[in-house]
């Protein structure tokens, strides 16, 4: 018969296979805690908090849902995020991160201001309406309210997307309407976006018509020059010939 491991002082194993001692505590297995990986732990509370949202909806995810779907006790958790609405914000704010990032190459590869701004407005417009995580970050502050968010972290993703847009404007500066402050453009143009997305108006508009609606209506108020018109880019994949907003 093998012989059970012998237990070491402090309540930790060795490993059979080493001889070493395990980095894992007893305590640690008790409480539902993972060894450490090398990653940054509040990723892993934020992922496991995603896939709870994804799961049962932000609205009804407690913290013990996202501590036992993580894998670590409670205290972990809050040793990492003050309270539940610490959590949503940091996953919001993440996603912003990304999403930012994934299409940041587009817009700073456009020719003139005119242009990524409406690359910007019409692909983020596009993705919302396909990806519930990019949806979640262009909301009212009623729906971040539902979900137990203060409108900080909705002042914190104008924040975000004004930094975005500050090199877009410094290097198309000349386009610019005379006068314009950028933090006010950045805000003109999240807000564009966030009516589009959350205000239902009398007609549904075809991508080439939500295109035409925005150089005729968001473009005069931001750029002094006019833009070159490629017509509009659809996010990659997307075929369909319209899409929701209004």
């Amino acid at each position: 018969m093998v012989a059970p491991p012998r237990r070491s002082r402090r309540g930790r194993t060795p490993c059979r296979t080493t001889g070493i001692l395990c980095a894992v505590t007893m305590k640690s297995i008790r409480s539902g805690t993972r060894p450490p990986t090398g990653r940054d732990p509040a990723d892993s509370l934020l992922d496991a908090a995603e896939f709870c949202f994804d799961q049962i909806g932000p609205a009804a995810t407690t913290m013990d849902d996202i501590a036992r779907q993580a894998g670590v006790s409670r205290a972990t958790l809050y040793r990492t995020f003050a309270n539940r609405e610490a959590v949503v914000s940091g996953v919001i704010l993440r996603a912003a991160r990304r999403y930012l990032d994934r299409i940041r190459p587009r817009i700073v590869a456009e020719p003139d201001l005119g242009s990524a701004v409406l690359t910007f407005v019409e692909t983020t417009i596009q993705t919302a309406t396909q990806d519930n995580s990019i949806a979640a970050l262009f909301v009212s502050d009623d729906r971040l309210a539902d979900t137990g968010l203060s409108t900080e972290t909705s002042v914190a993703l104008f924040e975000l997307v004004t930094e975005f847009l500050r090199p877009v404007f410094t290097a198309h500066w000349t386009d610019l309407l005379p006068g314009t402050s950028v933090d006010d453009a950045a805000e003109w143009i999240l807000r564009t976006i966030l009516s589009l997305l959350t205000v239902r108006g009398p007609k549904r508009r075809s991508r080439d018509g939500l295109h035409d609606y925005l150089v005729h209506y968001l473009l005069p108020a931001l750029a002094s020059t006019g833009t070159a018109d490629p017509g509009p880019t659809p996010p990659p994949g997307d075929n369909s010939a319209s899409d929701p907003c209004t």
